[in-house]
């Protein structure tokens, strides 16, 4: 999901998904007398009390500013949390506007035993994969200097592994995922993962530590493996899930079936909401079809919406 900005859902009753509060606040209090229904896209874990007061505080103040916030989770944990404090929402996943045909599964040569994306920065903890021998790091700072993307400077212990000092693109990405074996998840905490997610649309199985935020929601034991956080349990769950040797469009397919499931469930969600407060019958199908095969038509600058509000 993009920053700055929001997905437009419809234009009357005006309704966009979002993940920036800053903007969503703008917004609100520059938008016309028109009632907006925002889906707010939580980011990092909220599964904690603290977190989730703090965003019914938030959404309180939202609603004083005539705005109708619906808040997305995660994670079963987070949406159970939004339950007890009873605010409105679902579970729906920070990155279920990802558009899944720039991941697939390419027929290339594996030169990698593991592939970690992962910004080089401490809560990813690299450094866990030291143990592996072939191994390639795949660098998330986008527009950074080669001192930022410098993995051997952060990491001397992993002169081993290859990496990117420079930014990889979508088709680059994709082709990196397939020409490794295993998709490496090491952080303790975050949200749901981006990098999670691309790998097992691109065909690879994923080992990951225990974690929360959300990343766990589309793994299945068929092709996913929860470990101990050291290296040495890390190394040993790649080389085991190596030798299943499991069918890459299996995993795709079956991520595809559960990520496909969430997003029905918001858009059944948005038609319902636009009937409710317009009286017209919006087509879902249209709907699944623009907001998730060209994600980008729909998405618009915090600027270009209050023009428009």
């Amino acid at each position: 999901m993009l920053f700055k900005g929001a997905y437009k859902l419809s234009e009357h009753p005006q309704i966009i998904g979002i993940q920036d509060y800053e903007a969503l606040e703008q917004l609100a209090k520059n938008k016309n007398s028109e009632d907006l229904i925002a889906f707010v896209h939580l980011t990092w874990n909220h599964a904690k009390l603290y977190k989730m007061v703090e965003k019914k505080l938030f959404f309180r103040k939202l609603k004083k500013l005539g705005v109708q916030p619906i808040m997305m989770c995660n994670s079963s944990s987070e949406d159970r949390y939004r339950s007890i404090f009873q605010i409105p929402g679902m579970k729906c996943p920070i990155y279920v506007y990802l558009n899944d045909k720039d991941y697939f599964v390419e027929n290339v040569e594996k030169r990698f035993d593991a592939i970690y994306a992962a910004q080089i920065i401490p809560f990813k903890r690299i450094g866990l994969a030291r143990e592996i021998e072939n191994l390639y790091i795949l660098t998330y700072t986008q527009g950074a200097g080669e001192r930022e993307n410098d993995l051997y400077a952060a990491y001397p212990e992993m002169k081993h592994a290859d990496f990117n000092r420079n930014w990889k693109n979508v088709s680059e990405k994709n082709r990196l995922f397939n020409e490794s074996r295993v998709g490496l998840c090491l952080s303790k905490e975050e949200g749901p993962m981006l990098a999670s997610l691309e790998y097992m649309l691109s065909g690879i199985p994923v080992v990951s530590t225990k974690s929360t935020g959300g990343r766990s929601e589309y793994y299945d034991p068929e092709y996913t493996a929860i470990v101990d956080d050291n290296p040495r349990a890390i190394k040993i769950g790649v080389e085991n899930m190596i030798q299943r040797q499991i069918d890459p469009k299996y995993i795709r397919e079956k991520t595809l079936l559960k990520l496909n499931k969430d997003r029905e469930n918001y858009v059944e969600t948005i038609v319902a909401l636009h009937k409710k407060h317009s009286g017209e019958q919006l087509s879902g199908a249209d709907l699944m079809k623009s907001l998730f095969t060209n994600p980008l038509d729909r998405f618009a600058a915090i600027d270009s919406l209050m023009a428009h509000g």
